[in-house]
């Protein structure tokens, strides 16, 4: 999760599982999860705003590329980025379920 930038991701190889959930009290999508699977037979350009956690998985039988385009420059000193265990109190999700398809 980032606070001060948003992430644009390109899927251009592979298929991923991406996990998204939405840490923002304002938002009306708030505590929300959702789960995409994209590949490169549907290329996107996924948009993942500050404030929501995210993650991603290799679900394919091949390599994974995609490209991060973030808003802002990284900070090596100042970091803006805040993880979690992928199994914690916060998200209700559980990565060894498979892809619900």
């Amino acid at each position: 999760m980032h606070e001060h930038q948003d992430d644009r991701l390109f899927l251009n190889l592979g298929v991923t599982r991406w996990v998204l959930f939405d840490a923002r009290p304002a938002s009306p999508t708030h505590k929300h999860l959702n789960q995409l699977v994209f590949s490169e037979r549907n290329r996107v350009l996924l948009i993942i705003p500050r404030g929501v956690y995210h993650a991603v998985q290799n679900i394919g039988t091949t390599e994974v590329l995609f490209l991060n385009m973030p808003t802002r420059p990284f900070n090596h000193g100042d970091p803006d980025k805040f993880r979690l265990p992928l199994k914690n109190d916060l998200i209700p999700f559980d990565f060894s379920d498979p892809p619900g398809w």
